[in-house]
């Protein structure tokens, strides 16, 4: 953390100790109320998300994500998973012997937030907020 933060209140930490919300919440405390940060709105996001860091929870607030196995119409099992929305449906592709997996966005901000990997490989990338891709057309226009 930044010099100007004061060093958490209270008995000393042990290293070896999970690092957990209790604690991330008194350190938080301690930055906000800190004297030397007043004013220093980057320093005080600094320090936060430092914590944050630390205590390996993401800063995005998490969604509600649920799961069911229902019957396709076909009488094949399908796994179906609901992000607040944006759902996923996993089972065996009528066409063949294969897995078909269908994601379906809940809008344009979830598909652009959409991360895909199959293994180690990413098959699609988030892209930043606002930006929109303009579709490839033939000729070399755009």
């Amino acid at each position: 953390m930044n010099e100007t933060v004061p060093p958490p209140a209270g008995p000393t930490v042990d290293e070896t100790a999970t690092y957990d919300d209790t604690l991330a919440l008194n350190d938080i405390h301690a930055v906000l109320t800190s004297p030397g940060l007043a004013g220093s709105t980057g320093e005080t996001l600094a320090a936060i998300t430092e914590i944050l860091t630390r205590t390996g929870r993401s800063p995005y607030p998490s969604r509600v994500i649920t799961a069911t196995v229902e019957d396709s119409e076909h009488g094949i099992p399908v796994a179906c998973i609901d992000a607040e929305g944006t759902t996923v449906t996993i089972g065996q592709d009528p066409a063949g012997p294969g897995i078909r997996i269908d994601v379906t966005p809940r809008d344009s901000d979830d598909e652009a937030a959409l991360v895909i990997a199959i293994g180690d490989r990413l098959i699609h990338h988030a892209r930043p907020a606002g930006l929109h891709l303009v579709p490839h057309r033939e000729g070399g226009q755009s």
